[in-house]
């Protein structure tokens, strides 16, 4: 029970790797408020963790609007008691080549994955520096993020950003005591997501850069967040884990 006392918030917890992340965090011992554009999600995987005997509440956010991110952060800190994690994971992508992506289309996905963990961050780092105890942030990349992909314009330049976004908080936020680091999971079998695994051919091209032969299971991600929320990850900060499989060590020989 490494996270007994601490209090966490998920975003985008009501599927997929969220889902498995709350999970893996109360586990842990932690108190965790599941926020999701989806309330039904969220009240689903807390009523979960409050079967495991673990104290959760659900909350509804859209988190690429500032005030809705400044609510959630406000109600978990009162409902909790503090905020000492936050997990950024809600996220969107699309399919589409730059010369075809729409306004629309761009907008969404930068204001979601980029702008909406930023907002969360900027809300959260308040609260957890008011308190004056540390806390730690981890942010969910991809391993889109220093992998480009075809079709993946909008979607790779915004995990890009977070990365980037993860080094600068990583050190403005050191002095308060506040670790923060991000996860990069390459194709992962959840329905959530920008891997669609229904895709046998983009599937099949995937596991064939990955070393490991296999995709990943949301848990294993969870795992790694897991560590890098823990006390044994006290000393690292704005550092990357690619969960990945060795996709992003680099890319496998062709032989004849």
């Amino acid at each position: 029970m490494q996270l007994e006392g601490l209090n966490a918030v998920v975003t985008g917890g009501g599927r997929g790797i969220g889902r498995e992340i709350a999970l893996e965090l109360a586990e842990a011992g932690a108190s965790v408020a599941v926020a999701d554009i989806n309330l039904t999600s969220a009240q689903q995987t807390a009523n979960t963790i409050q079967e495991m005997g673990r104290f959760a509440m659900a909350i509804a956010v859209d988190i690429s609007d500032s005030a809705q991110v400044k609510n959630m952060v406000n109600a978990a800190s009162e409902a909790l008691g503090s905020l000492d994690i936050l997990v950024n994971n809600a996220g969107i992508g699309i399919s589409a080549s730059v010369m075809e992506t729409t306004d629309e289309e761009l907008d969404h996905v930068l204001g979601v994955n980029l702008k909406g963990t930023f907002l969360c961050c900027r809300e959260a780092s308040k609260t957890m520096v008011a308190q004056g105890k540390g806390g730690r942030i981890v942010n969910i990349a991809s391993s889109a993020g220093d992998n480009a992909r075809v079709e993946g314009g909008a979607y790779c330049a915004s995990k890009a950003g977070i990365l980037q976004l993860t080094r600068v908080l990583a050190m403005e936020l050191g002095p308060h005591g506040i670790n923060v680091n991000s996860v990069s999971p390459g194709l992962t079998d959840t329905i959530a997501g920008p891997n669609v695994s229904a895709n046998q051919a983009y599937r099949n091209s995937f596991l064939a850069q990955v070393s490991l032969g296999r995709a990943a299971h949301p848990r294993d991600v969870a795992r790694a967040v897991r560590f890098l929320v823990s006390p044994e990850s006290g000393y690292v900060t704005g550092e990357t884990i690619h969960v990945d499989g060795g996709y992003s060590a680099g890319k496998p020989t062709v032989r004849a």
